[in-house]
């Protein structure tokens, strides 16, 4: 996936309550400080400027978080009653995530044996961790 951008949101599903946008690996979802120069708040903003709710903090609701880091499927509440559906099904657990890391080799690890390779920095998990 190239670097994120405010241009490059990616929409997975979208309804009258929900947005599902594709989080951006090192994009942080929102800020109040001038210095972050991408957010997903302000590729929200971009896309989307309609749905954009002044009474909420960050303009959006976003109904979980992802790390900075990781990229992956985010879900926006469109309204306050959606959110209220969305924080309720997390809270009881009636929601599952899963996770997926994906380790790649160079080839000077691939040349070295699979054993060597787990035991260093970079672990290779080859199942999803469901939460």
């Amino acid at each position: 996936m190239e670097p994120g951008s405010v241009e490059n949101l990616s929409i997975v599903y979208r309804s009258g309550d929900f947005l599902v946008v594709n989080k951006h690996w090192d994009v942080r979802i929102d800020s109040k400080t001038w210095q972050e120069t991408l957010t997903l708040q302000k590729q929200l903003r971009h896309r989307f400027p309609e749905l954009a709710d002044p009474d909420t903090c960050y303009g959006f609701r976003f109904c979980h978080q992802l790390d900075f880091s990781t990229s992956g499927a985010l879900c926006v509440a469109l309204n306050k009653a959606a959110a209220g559906s969305a924080y309720r099904c997390f809270k009881e657990r009636r929601v599952t995530k899963a996770y997926l890391a994906l380790g790649v080799r160079t080839q000077s690890q691939a040349s070295r044996s699979w054993l060597s390779w787990n035991t260093g920095c970079t672990r290779a998990t080859l199942s999803p961790k469901c939460c």
